[in-house]
Protein backbone atom coordinates (compact mmCIF):
# COMPACT_ATOMS: atom_id res chain seq x y z
CA UNK A 1 0.00 0.00 0.00
CA UNK A 2 2.70 2.19 0.63
CA UNK A 3 4.49 1.25 -2.35
CA UNK A 4 4.14 4.31 -4.39
CA UNK A 5 5.17 6.54 -1.15
CA UNK A 6 9.12 5.54 -1.42
CA UNK A 7 9.55 7.67 -4.36
CA UNK A 8 9.40 10.70 -2.23
CA UNK A 9 12.86 9.74 -0.74
CA UNK A 10 16.32 11.13 -1.86
CA UNK A 11 17.97 11.20 -4.89
CA UNK A 12 18.93 7.84 -6.73
CA UNK A 13 16.41 5.56 -8.55
CA UNK A 14 14.18 4.35 -5.70
CA UNK A 15 12.75 0.81 -5.35
CA UNK A 16 9.04 0.04 -4.34
CA UNK A 17 8.67 -1.36 -1.12
CA UNK A 18 8.03 -5.29 -0.58
CA UNK A 19 4.63 -6.47 0.33
CA UNK A 20 5.41 -9.62 2.79
CA UNK A 21 2.05 -10.46 4.02
CA UNK A 22 -0.29 -10.12 6.79
CA UNK A 23 0.09 -10.20 10.71
CA UNK A 24 -2.13 -9.91 13.74
CA UNK A 25 -5.03 -10.19 12.50
CA UNK A 26 -7.56 -9.58 15.01
CA UNK A 27 -11.56 -8.16 15.06
CA UNK A 28 -11.80 -4.64 16.45
CA UNK A 29 -15.68 -4.45 16.28
CA UNK A 30 -17.86 -7.41 14.58
CA UNK A 31 -21.21 -6.10 13.62
CA UNK A 32 -24.13 -7.10 11.40
CA UNK A 33 -23.88 -4.47 9.11
CA UNK A 34 -20.16 -3.74 9.08
CA UNK A 35 -16.95 -4.95 10.99
CA UNK A 36 -14.01 -4.11 11.75
CA UNK A 37 -10.53 -5.68 11.36
CA UNK A 38 -7.16 -4.85 12.79
CA UNK A 39 -4.08 -5.75 11.09
CA UNK A 40 -0.24 -5.42 10.34
CA UNK A 41 0.87 -5.07 7.28
CA UNK A 42 4.62 -6.41 6.73
CA UNK A 43 7.11 -4.73 4.05
CA UNK A 44 10.58 -4.59 3.62
CA UNK A 45 12.29 -1.29 2.12
CA UNK A 46 15.14 -2.01 0.05
CA UNK A 47 16.51 0.90 -0.27
CA UNK A 48 19.00 3.37 1.70
CA UNK A 49 17.15 5.57 3.13
CA UNK A 50 14.18 5.78 4.94
CA UNK A 51 10.92 8.35 5.35
CA UNK A 52 7.95 8.48 8.12
CA UNK A 53 4.68 7.91 6.60
CA UNK A 54 2.13 9.84 8.72
CA UNK A 55 -0.76 8.87 7.53
CA UNK A 56 -2.77 6.55 5.10
CA UNK A 57 -5.85 5.59 3.84
CA UNK A 58 -8.13 4.01 0.79
CA UNK A 59 -9.86 1.04 -0.39
CA UNK A 60 -9.77 -2.33 -1.18
CA UNK A 61 -11.22 -4.44 -3.62
CA UNK A 62 -11.05 -8.17 -4.42
CA UNK A 63 -11.51 -9.62 -7.79
CA UNK A 64 -13.47 -6.37 -8.65
CA UNK A 65 -15.69 -6.39 -5.58
CA UNK A 66 -15.49 -3.56 -3.23
CA UNK A 67 -14.31 -5.09 0.09
CA UNK A 68 -13.60 -1.72 2.06
CA UNK A 69 -12.22 1.12 3.56
CA UNK A 70 -8.60 1.07 5.35
CA UNK A 71 -6.83 3.64 7.25
CA UNK A 72 -3.23 3.81 8.99
CA UNK A 73 -3.62 3.38 12.63
CA UNK A 74 -0.07 5.62 14.40
CA UNK A 75 2.84 7.03 12.18
CA UNK A 76 5.35 4.87 11.40
CA UNK A 77 9.15 5.71 10.94
CA UNK A 78 10.57 3.42 8.26
CA UNK A 79 14.40 2.70 8.33
CA UNK A 80 16.48 2.11 4.90
CA UNK A 81 16.97 -1.65 4.16
CA UNK A 82 14.81 -3.23 6.84
CA UNK A 83 11.40 -4.69 7.39
CA UNK A 84 8.51 -2.55 8.69
CA UNK A 85 4.97 -3.04 9.72
CA UNK A 86 2.26 -0.69 9.34
CA UNK A 87 -0.60 -1.12 11.60
CA UNK A 88 -4.06 -0.72 9.90
CA UNK A 89 -7.62 -0.37 10.99
CA UNK A 90 -9.65 -1.96 7.92
CA UNK A 91 -13.93 -1.37 7.69
CA UNK A 92 -15.81 -3.39 5.85
CA UNK A 93 -19.31 -5.11 5.18
CA UNK A 94 -19.30 -7.77 7.39
CA UNK A 95 -20.87 -10.27 4.32
CA UNK A 96 -18.08 -9.25 2.66
CA UNK A 97 -15.46 -9.99 5.45
CA UNK A 98 -17.11 -13.36 6.05
CA UNK A 99 -17.32 -14.40 1.81
CA UNK A 100 -13.82 -13.56 1.46
CA UNK A 101 -12.40 -15.19 4.60
CA UNK A 102 -13.85 -18.18 3.09
CA UNK A 103 -12.03 -17.67 0.64
CA UNK A 104 -8.74 -17.60 2.17
CA UNK A 105 -8.91 -20.44 4.70
CA UNK A 106 -10.19 -22.76 0.94
CA UNK A 107 -6.69 -21.45 -0.52
CA UNK A 108 -8.35 -19.48 -3.22
CA UNK A 109 -6.48 -17.14 -5.43
CA UNK A 110 -7.47 -13.67 -5.96
CA UNK A 111 -6.98 -10.07 -7.46
CA UNK A 112 -6.43 -7.35 -4.56
CA UNK A 113 -6.44 -4.18 -5.45
CA UNK A 114 -5.51 -1.05 -3.16
CA UNK A 115 -6.05 2.60 -4.14
CA UNK A 116 -5.36 5.55 -1.70
CA UNK A 117 -3.41 8.25 -0.51
CA UNK A 118 -0.61 8.79 2.06
CA UNK A 119 0.84 11.91 3.69
CA UNK A 120 4.71 10.77 3.46
CA UNK A 121 8.42 12.96 4.11
CA UNK A 122 11.32 13.62 5.80
CA UNK A 123 12.59 15.99 7.69
CA UNK A 124 9.66 17.99 8.39
CA UNK A 125 8.04 18.34 5.27
CA UNK A 126 5.10 16.11 4.24
CA UNK A 127 3.27 15.73 0.92
CA UNK A 128 0.59 13.66 -0.25
CA UNK A 129 1.33 10.81 -2.67
CA UNK A 130 -0.98 8.00 -4.47
CA UNK A 131 -1.21 4.22 -3.20
CA UNK A 132 -2.09 1.81 -6.03
CA UNK A 133 -1.89 -1.25 -6.07
CA UNK A 134 -3.21 -4.93 -7.69
CA UNK A 135 -1.81 -8.05 -8.12
CA UNK A 136 -2.86 -11.57 -7.83
CA UNK A 137 -2.43 -13.79 -4.21
CA UNK A 138 -3.52 -16.71 -2.81
CA UNK A 139 -5.61 -15.04 0.15
CA UNK A 140 -4.29 -17.55 2.54
CA UNK A 141 -0.39 -17.18 1.87
CA UNK A 142 -1.19 -13.83 2.90
CA UNK A 143 -1.81 -14.22 6.19
CA UNK A 144 1.20 -16.38 6.63
CA UNK A 145 4.24 -14.59 5.26
CA UNK A 146 6.60 -16.69 7.14
CA UNK A 147 5.39 -19.79 5.21
CA UNK A 148 4.11 -20.82 8.63
CA UNK A 149 0.73 -22.86 8.74
CA UNK A 150 -2.20 -20.68 8.59
CA UNK A 151 -3.81 -21.29 11.73
CA UNK A 152 -7.83 -21.87 9.94
CA UNK A 153 -9.47 -23.31 13.73
CA UNK A 154 -8.60 -19.52 15.04
CA UNK A 155 -9.73 -17.55 12.55
CA UNK A 156 -12.56 -19.97 11.86
CA UNK A 157 -13.60 -19.60 15.54
CA UNK A 158 -13.09 -15.73 15.40
CA UNK A 159 -15.44 -15.51 12.24
CA UNK A 160 -18.00 -17.64 13.44
CA UNK A 161 -18.54 -16.84 17.19
CA UNK A 162 -18.75 -13.44 17.07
Amino acid sequence: MVLSAFLVSSCGKVKEPEFKGVENLHTGKLGLQQSTLNLDLLYFNPNRSGLKLKAAEGDAWIDGQFLGHFSLDSQVVIRGNSNFRLPVTFRAETGRLVKNSLLALLGQQAVLKVEGKALVGKSGVFIHYPIRYEGKHNLSELLEPDGKTLQRKKLTELLLTR
